[in-house]
């Protein structure tokens, strides 16, 4: 069957996080390179979940231990951003 199994969206969460101030420093500057590489101005805060999601799709082991529980790999969806720099709502 050329159709993939219809799976359930997962919802999505609102995750509150603490950073320190060299933390935070870091993903200020990490904002004004994206804008640099980029072009876009993008708030720093909205770049916290695509960081995430490379680095999670990036860790090889956790992938391979993931995948021997024989959970689900969701779907990779990139974060829409707007041209403001918040994070897009879906349609």
């Amino acid at each position: 069957m050329k159709l993939a199994r219809i799976t359930k969206t997962l919802r999505s969460v609102q995750v509150r996080v603490m950073l320190s101030g060299d933390l935070n420093a870091c993903l200020e500057r990490y904002a004004q390179y994206y804008e640099h590489i980029h072009g876009d101005t993008v708030d720093a805060r909205a770049l916290i979940p695509e960081i995430l999601r490379v680095f999670l799709d990036a860790d090889r082991e956790f992938q391979s231990w993931s995948r021997s529980r024989g959970d689900q790999q969701p779907r990779r969806v990139s974060t829409p951003f707007s041209s403001n720099g918040s994070i897009k709502a879906p349609a």
